[in-house]
């Protein structure tokens, strides 16, 4: 055990160890995965697995997570930028989030500075630094990000974390250590903005607070009408909001940034300031602000709960299901906006009824360019695959977010892993990859699953279970992979193995499934049932994933290389090795 460690951090520890399933791995370890959630959750407001950002494990030039973030999403590979690219055409904003973690009870200017030499040899052209491949990696993705010229609105702005269970006492020599950071990271001229955070156990206990409590803002709302009584609506109201009151609801009061966590994220995200309609939004809201309240349509506002008293309003649990671009536009002009002749038409519901919050979603919406594609996870089978989730015994219980931080202050949330949370786009790259032989482009970006291949999910006809299947047995390898328990550089081949796991079972019960049932056969109920004998008995998955691992030593010429993948011919030539794809 460490010895020293903040009581209250020991005890939020283990309870991040038991949510993320690492009570195996030794607590050094344990903390330095939390410091890097924690931190990185900050900056970062969906869901994500920790071993994507964990670089932490020899060679890695004092630098234990690196996430990246661009247009409001993590990014993983050259590929996903891409995407991003294709789907916005530039990158509107980028953050480098570099975090460090010491179990000691101090800050040590000597560490301060091994880490700031690590970031300060990430940006240079030709490092010195022995780095590990998840370090040259990540740096690989960031190199292409800053050679794309135009394509790029802004340099990348870099937000460094160091975290240790001490008291920060802004000693002398650490901020000696950190402004000269700072200079030398400012100097390679790759940088708009750096931040260094020391981050001690008082603020990491609010970090990790923050990471599960639901959100509540209390704002004046004295120009209000009452609407009247709605079928499943417990309240509602229509009225606006001083530009300080909003900027209540959209801000972090901490870091003053923008919270992307309020807004319904699988519907829109931020177009960016030069898209035309924001463009004149934005003329609008700076020189012309008396005339915003009649030219915009206003924003809508979901929550599970509104308390009045007098002019006050608490908000609790809330989204902006429509407003996205006019919040970021109204949050981006803050500097240039004379915020006393600004007010916001808002519309405010209160409700816990799934299907009226799906209406009012479809029905604000479809007054903008959202595509059915992004309403997909408001459909009449996710709710059923919900449900079905939600049916299994503990031990084998995953939960089905349909909607982001669907789960987020529910009053069992205590007792709900964070890893067994998943979301849809866990679910199509799970399913894509396990029943329609697409790993190499579930391990790319599920973007262009979702575009190309939608067609092919979430058919009304089809079974629920395969559904499930694939996706608790990622669920288990990813538990494999984070407490050691598989080689770490199979991973980038989890979604080959699922693939693999299929066939491998076919073929042993090649007597009773010649052919892999359809998703909309009975029998593939049977199938997965084969499956899933494997997937409850951790030793007997994890001995037919090792045999596998197996194929892949086989049938691709070098494991460590990326791009194998990717490659189509790669994927044929692993189910070319079973016959039950013959």
């Amino acid at each position: 055990r460490i010895i020293n460690m903040d009581k209250i951090i020991a005890g939020v520890l283990k309870e991040d160890a038991e949510t993320q399933q690492i009570t195996g791995l030794n607590e050094s370890k344990q903390f330095e995965m939390f410091a890097a959630y924690s931190t990185i959750s900050q900056e970062y407001d969906d869901s994500f697995e920790i071993n994507d950002v964990i670089t932490g494990d020899g060679c890695d030039c004092g630098i234990d997570s690196i996430a990246i973030l661009c247009n409001g999403a993590m990014v993983n590979s050259i590929d996903e930028v891409e995407a991003l690219l294709r789907e916005n055409h530039r990158i509107i904003d980028c953050n480098i989030v570099f975090t460090q973690a010491k179990t000691s009870s101090n800050f040590d200017a000597g560490a301060i500075g091994t880490f700031g030499d690590g970031a300060i040899d990430f940006f240079s052209e030709n490092p010195l630094m022995v780095q590990n491949e998840g370090i040259r990696y990540k740096k690989k993705i960031v190199d292409y990000i800053l050679l794309l010229g135009s394509k790029l609105d802004c340099l990348p702005k870099c937000t460094m974390y160091y975290v240790t269970t001490g008291r920060w006492m802004d000693d002398q020599n650490c901020n000696a250590r950190i402004g000269r950071i700072k200079r030398d990271l400012e100097r390679c001229g790759y940088l708009s903005q750096l931040e260094f955070i020391p981050v001690d156990a008082d603020r990491l206990r609010k970090y990790y607070k923050r990471t599960i409590e639901t959100v509540e803002t209390t704002v004046i709302f004295d120009k209000k009408v009452v609407l009247p009584e709605i079928q499943n609506v417990t309240q509602a109201f229509i009225g606006y909001l001083s530009y300080e009151e909003f900027m209540k609801l959209i801000s972090d009061p901490d870091s003053g940034e923008i919270r992307r966590s309020v807004f319904y994220d699988n519907v829109r995200d931020f177009q960016g300031n030069e898209n035309s309609v924001n463009a004149q939004m934005q003329k609008t809201v700076k020189n012309y602000p008396d005339d915003f309240i009649l030219f915009n349509n206003g924003i809508t506002i979901i929550c599970s709960q509104i308390k009045t008293v007098a002019a006050k309003a608490t908000l609790t649990d809330y989204q902006i299901v429509n407003g996205c671009q006019t919040s970021h536009v109204i949050f981006n002009a803050k500097s240039g906006v004379n915020g006393k002749s600004l007010y916001i038409p808002v519309k405010i519901i209160e409700t816990q009824d799934e299907t009226t919050i799906n209406n009012i979603i479809k029905a604000t919406n479809s007054q903008t360019l959202v595509t059915d594609e992004q309403l997909m996870s408001l459909n009449e089978f996710h709710k059923k695959l919900e449900a079905y989730y939600a049916a299994f015994d503990e031990d084998k219980r995953l939960y089905y977010e349909r909607r982001s931080h669907q789960y987020d202050g529910a009053s069992d949330h205590s007792r709900i892993e964070r890893v067994r949370i998943v979301t849809v786009k866990d679910q199509i790259k799970a399913v894509s990859a396990m029943f329609f032989d697409k790993p190499h482009v579930a391990a790319r970006y599920y973007g262009r699953l979702k575009k190309k291949d939608m067609d092919e999910l979430f058919k009304k006809d089809d079974r629920l279970k395969p559904y499930y299947t694939s996706a608790f047995i990622v669920y288990k390898m990813e538990y494999f992979f984070r407490n050691n328990m598989l080689p770490q550089e199979y991973r980038k081949y989890r979604y080959h193995l699922l693939m693999l796991l299929k066939y491998d079972i076919a073929e042993k019960n090649r007597d009773e499934f010649p052919t892999i049932p359809k998703l909309s056969s009975k029998k593939i109920d049977k199938f997965c049932d084969l499956l899933l004998y494997y997937a409850y008995d951790n030793e007997r998955l994890k001995n037919e994933i090792n045999i596998l691992i197996q194929c892949i030593n086989t049938n691709v010429p070098d494991i460590n290389d990326v791009e194998n993948t990717k490659a189509a011919v790669v994927v044929d030539k692993l189910k070319n090795s079973f016959t039950a794809t013959k």
